[in-house]
């Protein structure tokens, strides 16, 4: 036994002996090893980057607007928080409603790790005050109960209007462009055919995300009530002393006072007529009517980390129950800007990975070459004794050696350049890079899985760049590779 321990640790210091010694020896290790590592440097440093923007972007926008995961309708378009994402067409289209919406309610409520939800409709809309006019993305919500639970959300001026007020919550930005303050009344209106809908509804307050971002600034906050009739969306309500099984379909009913208003060749509307016509005194609406028309639920978790389980618990739940609903987390659910940050990192990392192929190509070519180069020397260990398997381990260990410290110093050189991003303090001034980035400034997070991620590919390449190389020294046989393979 002793013996047989001896004999395989002899067999393994030879193999490395003469790895090492064919990799000092030829200038080509160089070149292998400067490649390896130089492709492992900018993966490293590329994940880096996304990885701290990734993060930034996830705390602003689950703070902000989309929370950790949100309930949207089974549908045949992609569907965000804004609405349909398809290009051009998306805004047209109408959005369907969660339902049944109060039984989903009551399978969150059930569900221990969700701390809070509330709801959203969503529609698009032009506002216009002061002669401005701005195609705007619309939220209607309970405007307490949203602010409570968006973290980032911080009021400059007013309050939040109440459950069952008609209201407005405008951004710092989107206040400053139309020149609106406290208590004015800003349009809104939606073309529908040859005529318009148009609603009017008071600013209760300006507020101001707390970080900077395109996407977040374009949002306006409105009541539901509002929104419903801008979007001519049936309103279905509940008397909260009705079962949960008995429903009654009011259309419009929250409107008999707001008749949609018609403009055909008329540039300008008196703003009185509009707030006469889209003014409902509280008395016309049931004190015990409770809306369930909603495109969105929106919760909050306990725990961050268990947000793919409560998305599977939930989406199995609607599946047994055959609801026409599926839970997402915050990046199906915040649009573009998110999908913007995936794909860009997908094309990088797919452009890294073409070039370490293209490296893997080169590298297989170099060994090949240095074992035709050697095909002599292992002809003559083969004709002494050598087994195939002896010079299989030995063409390995030397790849393996190469892929190495190739992966620790491509690591080490990716974690280095990642700091020196960090000291440099790289500040962006395009719009739309400070949009993808989440920030003003290129920060990178170095992550042990990104390090372990970056060793293993280079690890990989080695595991197979010796493959082809070795079934090339063994295709000689012993005599004619002493011959020099002639």
């Amino acid at each position: 036994m002793i013996e047989a321990l001896e004999v395989a640790l002899l067999f393994r210091n030879m193999i490395l002996y003469l790895a090492l010694k064919n990799i000092t020896a030829r200038k080509s290790s160089l070149v292998i090893v400067a490649f390896i590592s130089f492709a492992i440097m900018l993966l490293f440093a590329t994940n880096a980057i996304f990885d701290s923007t990734e993060r930034g972007i996830e705390e602003a926008f689950t703070a902000s607007f989309c929370g950790d995961v949100v309930i949207r309708p089974v549908s045949d378009v992609p569907l965000s928080l804004f609405g349909d994402e398809t290009p051009v067409t998306g805004e047209l289209s109408d959005i369907p409603c969660v339902i049944p919406f109060d039984k989903i309610l009551q399978i969150t409520s059930d569900n221990t790790q969700i701390e809070c939800s509330t709801a959203q409709v969503t529609g698009n809309a032009l506002m216009e005050f002061n002669g401005v006019r701005l195609p705007v993305p619309l939220f209607g919500v309970e405007a307490e109960e949203y602010t409570a639970m968006m973290s980032a959300i911080h009021i400059l001026e007013g309050n939040p209007f109440l459950k069952g007020e008609r209201g407005l919550m405008l951004s710092k930005n989107y206040a400053k462009q139309l020149g609106a303050k406290l208590g004015d009344t800003v349009q809104f209106s939606v073309a529908d055919g040859i005529s318009f809908r148009i609603r009017a509804v008071k600013v209760y307050a300006i507020y101001e995300y707390a970080v900077e971002n395109a996407t977040l600034d374009k949002i306006v906050l409105i009541d539901a009530i509002t929104l419903r009739a801008l979007m001519d969306m049936s309103d279905t309500v509940r008397s909260k002393e009705e079962s949960g099984e008995e429903f009654s379909d009011n259309l419009d009913d929250l409107f008999l006072e707001a008749e949609d208003t018609e403009i055909m060749g008329a540039d300008v509307v008196e703003i009185e007529d509009i707030i006469a016509q889209s003014a409902i005194s509280d008395a016309e609406e049931s004190e015990n009517a409770e809306s369930m028309s909603w495109n969105f639920i929106i919760l909050r978790l306990k725990d961050k980390e268990k947000t793919a389980r409560v998305i599977k618990e939930l989406n199995r739940a609607f599946k047994k129950l055959d609801y026409p609903a599926q839970a997402v987390d915050w990046r199906k659910s915040a649009g573009s800007t998110a999908l913007y940050l995936y794909w860009m990192r997908l094309i990088l990392n797919v452009g890294i990975l073409i070039v370490l192929f293209a490296g893997f190509i080169v590298i297989n070519n170099t060994l090949v070459i240095n074992v035709l180069d050697r095909i002599r020397e292992i002809g003559t260990m083969r004709a002494i004794g050598a087994a195939r398997r002896f010079v299989s381990a030995m063409c390995m260990a030397e790849t393996l050696l190469l892929a190495l410290v190739a992966g620790v110093l491509g690591s080490a050189l990716g974690a280095l350049l990642s700091i020196c991003i960090n000291q440099a303090h790289i500040k962006l001034t395009n719009g739309f890079l400070i949009l993808l980035f989440g920030s003003s400034y290129i920060v990178t997070t170095m992550t042990f899985s990104n390090l372990l991620r970056s060793f293993m590919i280079s690890l990989v390449i080695g595991l197979f760049s010796w493959i082809y190389p070795v079934i090339t020294a063994l295709k000689a046989s012993p005599v004619e590779a002493m011959q020099g393979g002639k």
